[in-house]
């Protein structure tokens, strides 16, 4: 029985740093891949200085440990396969197929460069969203995230009758105003 599960299992590659354009989001190809149980889903290092490591749908460019320490994911490290001079693999057996694993690139994250292993096609988490959560949380539009986070934390000390404020609201909103000025802080 165990030979049958290792003769069905397939290989599913996926190109890191093949597309030489400056288009974040095709560091991995394809980005979306599906794969079974006992698959093995090789990350092919063909050119650049990329990785390919494990995080979660919320947190797009951090290692899904370092959010969850009851999951060691994958994870790379850096692969200079510098012009297709250095190539190298890492090799990913599927264990569960039901559930989407999202990876991404150190170096593009916060430009798109992510993909996903078994994408549910009925759930709202989808790739694109995934790419705008990577973008949104740590890269260009950090600087607005923060912004808002400000702003709502504002909003939410006066409330719609600045004179109605209560001191659980105003902490409230001061922990917010910290939080958005930490996130300021980092991106700068």
């Amino acid at each position: 029985l165990t030979t049958l599960a290792v003769v069905s299992a397939k290989t599913v590659v996926i190109s890191v740093g093949g597309n030489t354009t400056n288009d974040a989001t095709t560091v991995f190809q394809p980005s979306s891949v599906i794969a079974q149980k006992g698959d093995i889903v090789t990350f092919n290092f063909t050119n650049g200085n990329h990785t390919a490591t494990q995080s979660t749908f919320a947190a797009p460019c951090v290692p899904i440990h370092d959010t969850n320490v009851t999951i060691n994911g994958f994870d790379s490290s850096f692969r200079n396969a510098g012009n297709e001079q250095a190539i190298t693999t890492l090799q990913v057996t599927i264990d569960d197929s039901n559930d989407p694993i999202w990876f991404y690139d150190y170096n593009t994250c916060s430009k798109g460069g992510v993909g996903v292993i078994n994408i549910n096609a009925s759930s709202t988490e989808t790739l694109q969203g995934f790419q705008r959560n990577a973008e949104r949380l740590n890269g260009t539009a950090s600087t607005s995230s923060a912004a808002s986070a400000i702003a709502s934390a504002t909003s939410t000390s006066t409330g719609s009758n600045p004179t109605a404020t209560n001191s659980a609201t105003r902490l409230d909103a001061q922990c917010i105003l910290v939080a958005a000025l930490s996130i300021l802080a980092l991106t700068l």
